[in-house]
């Protein structure tokens, strides 16, 4: 004697098995141009033409979707940042399109409290967390005249150093010593050391350019 076990379908749970999920970026056979997977359903997925201007929604078939060779890592609704180390601000991603190559629509909050839009190639984006940015460290030093900064880098293979500017120093603002912009500091205290060298003349250790 053999039995079956129904299997439920809910909207945690994708029909496709999990295969394709929200956000991604398919070809639809029969369909031209490129879509944005917006929410799964029994046996088929609500999708937008994914382009700038001029969208349109419509209901496929789950066999009908194709995955792109070339699928963009970055989605609606990530958090992004620049890969620069130096890099503070991170954006939120509104779409992603192909315009000769694929471009994040982002936005992020002025300090006014208005809201920038801005196209940027994914291939500059890396995606963040909310709790990384909040942990990093953004100290204001002033000393005398010195106005400046020890800021941690969030991205890149710089992640976690820190990096000291200061007002009084050209270009960006790095200190200078020796004749060498001394860019990156491993730890906290030797960023502090870098500083107080800077405004005081006592030369840091553990720093590296």
């Amino acid at each position: 004697m053999t039995s079956t076990q129904a299997i439920l379908w809910t909207p945690d749970t994708p029909p496709d098995g999990g295969i394709f999920s929200t956000g991604e970026i398919v070809e639809v056979e029969g369909r031209p141009g490129e879509w944005e997977l917006m929410k799964p359903g029994p046996g088929v997925w609500t999708v937008e033409s994914a382009r700038l201007e001029d969208r349109v929604s419509a209901k496929v078939s789950v066999s009908s979707l194709q995955r792109l060779s070339d699928t963009p890592h970055i989605r609606r609704g990530d958090l992004v940042m620049q890969r620069y180390p130096e890099q503070e601000r991170a954006a939120v991603v509104g779409a992603v399109v192909r315009l000769g190559q694929w471009v994040a629509v982002k936005s992020y909050t002025l300090p006014d409290g208005g809201v920038c839009q801005a196209l940027d190639s994914i291939d500059r984006l890396e995606v963040v967390t909310a709790e990384q940015l909040a942990a990093a460290i953004r100290l204001d030093v002033v000393h005398g005249t010195h106005v400046g900064r020890i800021v941690q880098a969030v991205v890149t293979a710089r992640a976690g150093q820190f990096r000291v500017v200061c007002r009084c120093a050209p270009g960006a603002g790095e200190i200078c010593r020796n004749g060498r912009k001394i860019t990156w500091c491993p730890s906290l205290d030797s960023a502090h050391q870098l500083w107080d060298w800077h405004v005081s003349g006592h030369a840091p250790v553990d720093s590296v350019a």
